[in-house]
């Protein structure tokens, strides 16, 4: 699981259904780039980047172990 997109979007206070309707996307497709079953393509993975400040594609996709 991407932990660092779910903390940045709670931090927003954004619903899940309002950050996959800010990326023009279902919020079934969301979860699963969330859950790592679907890729997150290249020009979504920018406008994550954009829609939270312009955090690091580094820092939204760190994987805690």
């Amino acid at each position: 699981m991407f932990l660092n997109i779910e903390i940045e979007r709670l931090r927003r206070h954004m619903s899940k259904t309002e950050m996959a309707s800010r990326l023009a996307v279902h919020p079934d497709i969301l979860n699963d780039w969330i859950c790592k079953r679907q890729a997150i393509p290249a020009d979504k993975l920018r406008a994550l980047s954009r829609l939270f400040g312009g955090l690091s594609l580094d820092y939204l996709l760190l994987e805690k172990r």
